[in-house]
């Protein structure tokens, strides 16, 4: 029996009158699907920002004239023009008022065009300079450098003319130089209110290039205007070479040029005079980057520590300077060590009792938190501690390391198919480094001797198998060339290449094997159980890691100080697949070239660093297959 209540609400919920009629149902449109050309323009911008080869960014400005307007500024942003050549009459189109392009340009570099007949080249460049500086817009300059080749500056005196242009027009450059001029303009400079007022509001980084006693004091004016707000500081001394263009150079000897135990020499004293006495002076306040070439740094003590902080450096380069090891030592001191540091780079040929590198490794065990550890060294036993490189497992990125000299328990690579002397790291050491660097993403070594036209050696493929281990590794670059041993004849270029092509394939099929998290060792899983269900870990089967993301593989050192050109003396080789005989894809290496590669694979800077050395192609004919291969001209006589 049911209560009273109960029977009224029973009335009441099944009565006629309070049942509510149903809704009618609409159907519900679905949302549009979204294509390119309807996200707005900041999508777009942003998408187009993602391309990085030229070529790509001028067929999208081709598409339509919104396309046009979104790509323009991104293809324009960093012009690398090539100057005295037939190409200077494609100048006045770049400068053409209607050129939209023009207000986005923000960093120009300049190089002298390489060709056969040089007769006034350098004025007909200087010509093209003083226009192009006069047309572009005024104050949209952020970099305005020029391009580092044997015939052009900074080792070539600029023209003051154009200097002071670019100097009046040009009044927010985040990037200055101070070079050698055909005439002294810091009297000029001086006494110009508006120069001198706009000129360094926006400089943060400052590269001089002293050669001689007027350089030298062109640099201190203009440390001396950035000392404030200076976060970047590149000095490339350039005193040994006495050229007929600057006879300045010969009244400033070595002597007096460098520091000594009694004072600061001329360079520390010119450059950095606004700091004396340096014992009571401020240091940099926003300094992080420091780039030195051939300075000498023996009684740094005294110097360089006391008016750069280098607790706050955050990025250390050194090249070719003597004295080094005095530099590390006080920085492997807590009064001077490196708080964030993440690039080290060290060049440097050590003496007969490898202080330098005894200093390195000191300072590799004590300084943390490394990105990218750039050592090239000449003239020593053994390469770099094992320990030295582990220390910073959770942070390298980027590891190049190159050491060439007489060794003892290092094996030795000295025959004609691999760079003289260089020196390889044992089999145990190597995998310690990859097995414990597991963020590296860019390696640059020399590897153990292998003839292409024999199975692979047992050090080989140690390293083969240690290199697997690095999943995120990206750009492999090895600087020893396999050999074809024990043939006595070197082997024509076609042949080596498709034998070294062969084994590029191999290493892209060893890194794209999934492999057991645990070891290295190959374990096969059963059919019936997929990988990733719950079963696999009472089952006792390992999970395996993802593919290696190796995707570029280089062999030898390329001879290549111009960016723009090719090597000769470097085989390039990105993974892709094909299809083989029967219709499956398949790893393929494909041949690459060094420019192409940067759009390609961004992830490849370990390749523009300049080593220290030299290597050739153990093969036959090899310059004339490059040339027939890259496009270069060279006459059937060469």
């Amino acid at each position: 029996m049911c209560t009273i209540a109960e029977q009224v609400r029973t009335d009441h919920t099944t009565s006629p009158e309070t049942i509510v009629p149903a809704m009618p149902v609409t159907a519900v449109a679905k949302p549009s699907k979204k294509t390119f050309q309807s996200l707005s323009s900041e999508l777009k911008s942003s998408i187009i920002e993602q391309i990085t080869r030229p070529s790509d960014l001028k067929n999208v400005c081709l598409v339509s004239k919104e396309l046009h307007e979104l790509a323009v500024r991104f293809l324009y942003h960093d012009v690398s023009l090539d100057l005295g050549s037939v190409n200077d009459n494609f100048m006045p189109a770049l400068l053409n008022p209607r050129n939209i392009g023009l207000q986005h340009i923000r960093q120009v570099r300049l190089y002298l065009a390489n060709k056969s007949d040089r007769c006034n080249q350098e004025q007909q460049a200087t010509l093209s300079t003083r226009m192009l500086l006069e047309f572009l817009p005024e104050n949209i300059l952020e970099e305005f450098r020029c391009g580092f080749t044997e015939t052009w500056c900074p080792w070539r005196p600029f023209s003051a003319e154009n200097m002071m242009l670019l100097y009046r027009r040009q009044k927010g450059m985040k990037w200055l130089e101070a070079m050698d001029m055909d005439r002294p303009i810091l009297e000029e400079l001086k006494k110009n209110p508006n120069i001198e007022k706009n000129l360094f509001d926006n400089a943060r980084k400052l590269a001089l290039y002293p050669e001689n006693r007027e350089s030298l004091n062109l640099g201190r004016y203009f440390v001396e205007k950035t000392t404030e707000k200076l976060e970047e500081l590149i000095i490339h001394a350039h005193f040994e070479t006495i050229d007929d263009h600057s006879p300045s150079r010969s009244d400033v000897s070595v002597r007096e040029l460098n520091d000594t135990a009694t004072g600061p020499g001329l360079l520390a004293r010119t450059l950095f005079g606004h700091f004396m006495p340096f014992e009571s002076c401020t240091k940099f306040q926003n300094l992080t980057s420091l780039r030195l070439h051939r300075i000498s740094l023996r009684y740094c003590a005294d110097t360089w520590c006391k008016f750069v902080d280098f607790h706050k450096m955050q990025c250390l380069r050194i090249y070719h300077c003597p004295g080094v090891d005095s530099l590390l030592g006080q920085l492997s001191r807590a009064a001077h060590l490196p708080r964030k540091l993440h690039v080290l780079e060290l060049q440097h040929k050590d003496n007969t009792e490898n202080e330098a590198l005894l200093a390195l490794e000191g300072f590799l065990c004590l300084v943390s938190g490394l990105n990218d550890l750039i050592i090239d060294l000449q003239n020593v036993k053994t390469l770099p501690a094992v320990a030295g490189i582990v220390r910073h497992h959770k942070t390298l990125e980027l590891l190049n390391i190159h050491c060439s000299g007489e060794g003892s328990s290092t094996p030795l690579v000295g025959d004609m198919s691999c760079d003289a002397e260089e020196l390889v790291y044992d089999m145990e050491e190597f995998d310690k480094i990859c097995s414990a660097t597991s963020h590296l993403e860019q390696l640059s070594c020399a590897w153990p001797n292998r003839s292409l036209i024999r199975s692979p050696s047992e050090e080989w493929c140690a390293f083969e198998h240690a290199v697997a281990k690095l999943r995120n590794l990206v750009t492999l670059h090895i600087t020893t060339w396999p050999s074809n041993k024990p043939s006595t004849q070197l082997l024509p270029r076609s042949v080596y290449e498709q034998l070294l092509q062969a084994a590029s394939t191999r290493l892209f099929e060893l890194a794209s094997k999934r492999t057991p998290s645990a070891d290295m060792s190959i374990s096969i899983i059963p059919p019936a159980q997929p990988p990733n269900t719950s079963s696999d870990s009472a089952s006792g089967i390992e999970t395996l890691l993802p593919p290696a993301k190796l995707r570029l593989i280089a062999f030898g050192i390329s001879d290549k100080i111009y960016e723009r050109e090719d090597s000769r003396n470097q085989l390039l080789y990105l993974r892709s697949t094909a299809l083989d005989a029967e219709g499956k894809n398949k790893i393929y290496a494909t041949p690459v070239g060094w420019c192409a590669r940067r759009y390609l694979e961004p992830r490849s800077e370990v390749l523009d660093f300049v080593l220290g050395r030299e290597t050739r192609l153990p093969c036959r004919g090899e310059r004339g297959d490059m040339d027939a291969r890259f496009g270069f001209n060279v006459d059937e006589d060469d």
